[in-house]
């Protein structure tokens, strides 16, 4: 699933490309991606103009100035991309959006259809439930800030990071990676672990995803930028899909566990 740095990657070149455009059509080819009535969604976009892309954990939001705003969720396997007039669609693309002085479409397609798209006002209340329940995002909260959130948690600490109700926009890549980089086993609880060993993480945290938006995000099965292209970090994991591969801070291997239900990546000799 898409996490933080690669929905962040959609955003930037989104902004690129569409904000302050308008949008003149949206096309509705298999109204089951929707979470919202087809009719109102294609009636109350069209001629609308985009003021605003904005990310909040993993929905990419586009503000219309309709007092709308066209939410995506790419679940497991959805996918944004252009599509140019010459371009074939395809397969699995459930929308179309078309621009004025844009040529290409923004298309979206899910294989599994597990992503969905809605329309809801600009009132907070009215957003999907998984934007107004997320928790503060990593790269906005301070490091004193995620520690009081964090501290007094029983739960281990790497499904507390995936828990979006807690941290906004993390899952298993960063998580692992960034515990890696904080040397902390991702079985460990918070209570236990001192405040200096949790400003750490967060600390890496926030430099492992600023490393990953700059690389474009890792594309690893299903995921790629507008253009088609891929993301370049998982050409920098540490740990998270190395499972039974040396460790390149220690040359201990790499182990691969389940947490509740979801793997983990860690090294036992450099992560206590």
């Amino acid at each position: 699933m898409p996490e933080l740095p690669e929905v962040e990657t959609l955003v930037i070149q989104l902004k690129q490309r569409i904000q302050g455009k308008i949008l003149s059509q949206v096309t509705v080819i298999d109204e089951r991606i929707l979470e919202s009535d087809p009719k109102s969604f294609t009636r109350d976009t069209r001629e609308a103009k985009v003021l605003k892309i904005r990310r909040d954990g993993k929905f990419i939001g586009l503000e219309l100035d309709r007092d709308r705003i066209i939410w995506f969720h790419l679940g497991m396997t959805g996918r944004l991309y252009w599509m140019k007039p010459s371009d074939e669609k395809l397969p699995h693309t459930h929308l179309l959006f078309s621009f004025a002085d844009i040529q290409e479409q923004l298309c979206f397609r899910d294989v599994r259809r597990f992503g969905r798209a809605l329309l809801t006002a600009t009132d907070p209340e009215s957003f999907p439930e998984g934007v107004r329940l997320l928790g503060p995002e990593p790269l906005d909260i301070s490091a004193d800030e995620f520690t009081k959130v964090l501290c007094r948690r029983t739960g281990r600490i790497k499904s507390l990071l995936l828990n979006q109700r807690i941290i906004a926009g993390l899952g298993n890549i960063y998580a692992d990676e960034a515990l890696h980089r904080a040397g902390i086993d991702p079985r460990k609880r918070p209570l236990r672990l001192s405040r200096k060993r949790l400003c750490d993480l967060h600390a890496a945290i926030c430099e492992t995803l600023k490393e990953a938006i700059a690389s474009g995000g890792s594309t690893i099965q299903d995921y790629l930028q507008l253009d088609g292209k891929g993301g370049n970090f998982q050409t920098r994991h540490r740990v998270y899909g190395h499972g039974g591969k040396p460790c390149a801070g220690c040359g201990g291997l790499i182990r691969k566990i389940v947490i509740a239900g979801r793997s983990a990546h860690f090294c036992p000799s450099c992560q206590q």
